[in-house]
């Protein structure tokens, strides 16, 4: 093989590696601190509390986290009966999974709540091990095109709502199940929880139905259709 040839095959090698080395750096990082209680325990969030952290400290976590794809977040209005009240930042995973967007909502210049779309499978098994059962839980029909069921259990005192997605016409909660959406929101005990959150408009409705609506915690089983 003459020395031309040889430069060639070497260039094409060349190529071929770096072709094969970009994207090879590190993934992008897993939110797993529901679980693991790293950086911080709910109702913190990575870093970030409700009713504690300011709006200039979640403009910083969405400009350097690793977390937060760039491309994809989007300032919006929070609204309250039909009037705007604070702001909202929207944004998606890093890891592209999730089933849907992350958000902040800001009043006032504080924190409110923080949605957060796991991007791992999180088992309500795993998450009753690490809280245990959460007491009371909430079931509603939801979905305008193929009605699905939406549980929500509570787990006030830490801070943080959980919801877990189930077909109408299988309606089991299993170890297996997966936890689609948590909400972080202040810590405090269930009725004055459920008055928060209807203040700032994520629970909708009024506490007192709120209240009658909810479901004692039966362990794993068939959801009853409401």
């Amino acid at each position: 093989m003459g020395l031309g040839r040889c430069l060639e095959v070497f260039v094409i090698l060349g190529l071929l590696i770096l072709g094969l080395c970009i994207g090879c750096g590190e993934p992008p990082p897993l939110d797993t601190s529901l679980l693991t209680g790293e950086p911080c325990e709910p109702p913190c969030w990575q870093g970030l509390t409700p009713g504690l952290s300011t709006q200039e400290e979640v403009n910083e976590f969405t400009r350097t986290s690793g977390f937060v794809n760039a491309q994809t977040l989007y300032p919006g209005r929070l609204s309250r009966g039909g009037q705007r009240v604070g702001v909202s930042m929207q944004w998606r995973s890093t890891t592209g999974r999730g089933s849907g967007s992350n958000s902040f909502a800001i009043e006032d210049g504080v924190l409110k709540y923080i949605i957060i779309y796991p991007d791992y499978d999180l088992t309500l098994e795993s998450l009753i091990d690490r809280y245990g059962t959460s007491g009371k839980f909430r079931v509603i029909i939801a979905g305008s095109g193929l009605p699905y069921l939406r549980v929500t259990l509570f787990y006030p005192t830490h801070g943080f709502t959980a919801t877990v997605e189930l077909p109408i016409d299988d309606a089991q909660l299993l170890p297996e199940s997966i936890v689609s959406r948590v909400w972080y929101f202040q810590a405090a005990p269930l009725e004055r929880f459920i008055e928060l959150g209807c203040e700032v408009g994520f629970l909708g409705s009024t506490p007192e139905k709120w209240l009658e609506s909810l479901r004692d915690w039966q362990g794993y089983a068939a959801i009853e259709i409401p």
